[in-house]
């Protein structure tokens, strides 16, 4: 499901998906290695299936979001209200912009790692998120089994 490099602009289709830069494979099993992003905080998150994360934007950091496993929606907003969408599985990564609104709906349930240019330790992550009404309640994601 891999794509052309997002450059921090809004994507059309698929074109904002990031592979991963390399699969090492052998009897041991494979080691990933993703795409480069100026890290100074990692998560990892699990999310069950029709979780909503996000719904918000930031005003002093952008991150990498690398699915591990499962499937998700990636959902993002331009200046005039237009929403932009990405179906991710896993090995897919994107990057969220510092000031784009944007959230996340798990089609299955999920492990995500998120790359972080910010420290989000303590109150500094709910100090810098804007927080916005639903994205995913403005899409029909009836496609996926979700929603109207």
């Amino acid at each position: 499901m891999a794509s052309q490099q997002h450059n921090g602009s809004l994507f059309t289709g698929q074109e904002g998906i990031l592979p991963p830069e390399g699969v090492y494979r052998d009897a041991r099993g494979e080691i990933i290695n993703l795409p480069p992003f100026p890290t100074v905080g990692v998560l990892v998150i699990n999310s069950r299936r029709t979780a909503v994360r996000g719904n918000h934007w930031h005003a002093n950091e952008s991150h990498l979001m690398y699915v591990a496993s499962g499937r998700m929606l990636y959902i993002e907003e331009d200046e005039n209200g237009e929403l932009f969408t990405l179906e991710m599985g896993a090995q897919d990564a994107v990057v969220s912009p510092r000031g784009r609104a944007h959230c996340t709906v798990f089609l299955e349930d999920s492990v995500i790692v998120v790359l972080s240019d910010a420290d989000r330790t303590g109150r500094r992550y709910e100090d810098e998120v804007v927080r916005v009404p639903p994205l995913n309640e403005r899409l029909d994601l009836s496609r996926y089994g979700l929603g109207r």
